[in-house]
């Protein structure tokens, strides 16, 4: 916590200001040499973080630190059994699952973020930043770094530099960097994380509880300019009547790039971006569902930043930003604030209006998108911002949005988050919503109406050691809108209540965590329309297996004009077992009631969805996995059923290195009725090369009774080169 940051690490003695003291730059190979690290500051990963919390730890970690003008050196040395180390050989940032070692840093002190690069102990790549109030860590966010392992007599090394250049931080002479260091381990018997420094229940993020401090003197501004030009060659065919038609080749070029201003300012901006999935999105069954499904972002040029626009209300979503001409972003990060702003030209804007029942989407075609947003930081872990977003349709009409969020901590063990929005929505007189549905008087077709919007959320929660409660209340009017953002739902009022507890011991149930959540949501009229009680627990244990059991119990739902006033009961199973590294499964099932939404007249049906994960991995290089999904829902009365079906998907990766490797995904899909076979040549030595070279082709049945046959066809290359400047 920032309160109790503690200088361990001293100012650099004058022979470091000198730059004699780290004249022996380490060469980054994965082999310790005591000469290269005889002058390192060395830290030992004393506590067990999870799941046992700040016990003794059960395995040896040790980590070094040093620098010179231009970079950040860490190593370590893990000790364990060489046998029981899990690592293969594998892309950037999917080692998480696996044997790692990293290091986090909070280069301005005050908790505002906190950075972590790592490596598992086959010299994969990893880095996320984290925020405060954010449990679940941004892995999408990444840096440029290099490092190497080894594995050794006692376990395995570790060791990487860190150009300060990718680094932000204050414009001062000393620099106090809050630092700490990490090591996740399955050889107890679970997946455990050590750490030199404590983590306790109210830290608001895991990583913002590093309380050692790295004291740099002098600190030269090294800024970067990076230029990554693209090229794309792409070839699509597909079966109008018969024939496979092949269209003419086509090819884009463009361009990206980042300009550091000085330590603290950066713009990164595009030309023509190639913002195309290359790999596929897993297929989403929507068949039961009313409410659009927002996608993970994975575009380079959005994931710097992010964390400054994640807030409760999903006001801003990066991926409405479907398909920009040009785009540019300006990050600042001062001492006590952070700024952003970003303006786009999108060439094809995804609309979406939210609803009570269902939400209303359409192309609004060509339009100007600008977003600003400015962020407070105080001590304690809290802060308090301004969001503001805006966008002009060519074809008529704009949606504005003014959103005022913060995060206090108080008392260490209690946390207040609120957001408070207001929308202003012109619509254009072009329609391209077809639907006659309104909402508190309030048309969805583009008619050239004119109205405002509120939205509001307000969370307080209690959490210390071994007992968690909260409340939360959200409201979303019905005329709100959010055009750069993800609403999909609105004309609601929820309020939450819940409490868990925790309890950790060294015996076969390393966690047990037992929680009791309440939940009732009314329209803006007053109405009830959802009435729920869940108990669950999630649980772990000594032998790598992991799960959570769940009863959900729905006294009461309204849907439209129909009213179900019976109990809905549905429980659902999680668990994960992976006694080895060479394979691993997960399970889950969720069984009971559900409404049929879809069906002119709902019903309540018997539900039956099953997920089954196997992964296997029968050498460093090679990973198989199978994923089958079944769904099904069943009429009470008829035992007909609304929906049933399969998909099924497998995934093959040979990786020849950490940088560059082969891919093959099947998939079928019983509600699509089609077969999908995707190939995908990749090569990405840093986050900003890439070559990718692959196909992907859709199969049918063709007519009843007939063979297979392929209907759609692409066959792509793509090119991005990385020049600093």
């Amino acid at each position: 916590m920032y309160s109790n940051k503690k200088l361990s690490v001293k100012l650099m003695l004058s022979l470091a200001w000198a730059g004699l003291c780290f004249a022996n730059e380490p060469l980054i190979d994965g082999v310790l040499e005591d000469n290269e690290w005889a002058d390192a500051t060395i830290y030992e990963l004393e506590f067990e973080v999870s799941p046992a919390r700040n016990a003794p730890a059960l395995l040896k970690t040790f980590a070094y630190v040093k620098h010179d003008d231009d970079n950040l050196y860490i190593a370590f040395k893990a000790y364990g059994d060489k046998e029981k180390i899990r690592a293969t050989i594998r892309s950037r940032d999917t080692a998480w699952m696996e044997d790692y070692v990293g290091v986090v840093i909070d280069t301005f002190g005050d908790d505002r973020y906190a950075i972590s690069m790592g490596m598992n102990a086959l010299g994969s790549q990893l880095d996320l930043k984290q925020t405060p109030g954010d449990r679940d860590e941004d892995s999408s966010w990444n840096i440029l770094f290099f490092g190497e392992t080894s594995f050794t007599d006692y376990g395995y090394s570790a060791e990487f530099s860190i150009p300060f250049a990718e680094l932000r931080y204050p414009d001062e002479v000393v620099q106090t960097w809050s630092i700490g260091f990490i090591r996740k381990s399955f050889e107890p018997g679970t997946q455990t994380i050590f750490a030199d420094f404590t983590v306790y229940a109210q830290d608001q993020c895991f990583f913002c509880a590093t309380d050692e401090t790295y004291v740099i003197q002098d600190l030269e501004e090294t800024n970067r300019n990076y230029i990554y030009p693209y090229v794309t060659l792409n070839q699509k065919a597909d079966r109008p009547i018969q024939n496979l038609k092949y269209e003419n080749p086509d090819y884009e070029i463009g361009v990206s790039g980042l300009l550091d201003l000085d330590e603290n300012n950066s713009i990164e901006y595009t030309i023509n971006p190639d913002f195309s999935q290359v790999e596929a999105d897993a297929a989403q069954v929507l068949v039961n569902e009313t409410f659009a499904v927002s996608l993970e972002e994975k575009r380079t040029f959005f994931l710097e930043g992010t964390d400054l626009l994640d807030t409760d209300l999903d006001t801003v979503y990066t991926r409405s930003i479907n398909s920009p001409l040009n785009a540019i972003k300006f990050i600042n990060q001062g001492d006590e604030s952070s700024t952003l702003f970003l303006r786009a030209q999108d060439s094809a804007s995804p609309y979406l209006a939210g609803g009570l029942y269902k939400s209303y989407s359409g192309d609004a075609g060509k339009s100007e998108v600008s977003i600003l947003r400015s962020v407070r930081n105080f001590e304690n872990q809290s802060n308090i911002g301004i969001l503001m977003t805006n966008r002009d349709y060519h074809r008529g009409g704009h949606g504005r949005v003014v959103e005022v969020d913060g995060n206090l901590r108080f008392r260490d063990i209690y946390n207040l988050q609120f957001d408070f929005a207001k929308s202003y929505t012109q619509e254009s007189q072009d329609n391209f919503l077809d639907t006659s549905d309104s909402l508190n008087g309030i048309t969805y077709a583009m008619d050239g109406e004119n109205f405002r919007g509120d939205a509001k959320n307000i969370r307080f929660r209690r959490e210390a050691e071994g007992n968690t409660w909260g409340v939360r209340l959200e409201e979303i009017s019905p005329n709100f809108r959010a055009d750069v953002g993800f609403v999909r739902q609105t004309g609601f009022k929820n309020l939450n209540l819940w409490h868990s507890r925790q309890y950790r011991s060294n015996n076969f149930f390393r966690l047990l965590s037992p929680r009791i959540i309440l939940r009732e949501r009314s329209d803006f009229e007053g109405n009830e329309i959802q009435d729920m009680m869940e108990i669950g627990a999630r649980f772990e244990t000594a032998i790598n297996l992991r799960g959570n059991i769940e009863r959900k119990i729905f006294r009461k739902e309204q849907f439209k004009t129909f009213t179900f006033k019976e109990d809905q009961v549905r429980d659902s199973i999680w668990f994960g077992y992976s006694p080895s590294e060479f394979w691993g499964i997960n399970f889950n099932a969720d069984i009971g009631d559900r409404i049929a939404y879809n069906e002119e007249i709902p019903l309540i049906g018997d539900q039956k969805n099953y997920t089954f994960f196997l992964a296997i991995k029968p050498s460093d290089n090679l990973s198989i996995y199978f994923n089958k999904r079944k769904i099904q829902l069943t009429n009470k009365e008829t035992g007909e059923d609304f929906f049933n079906g399969n998909v099924d998907r497998i995934t093959t990766t040979y990786s020849f290195s950490n940088d560059l490797s082969f891919k093959v995904n099947i998939e079928s899909n019983d509600f699509s009725d089609d077969y999908y076979l995707e190939s995908l040549f990749k090569w990405s030595p840093d986050p900003y090369t890439i070559f990718y070279a692959g196909s992907s082709q859709f199969f049918n049945d063709g007519e009843p009774g007939g063979s297979l046959q392929l209907f759609t066809s692409q066959i792509y290359l793509k090119f991005q080169y990385f020049y600093q400047g």
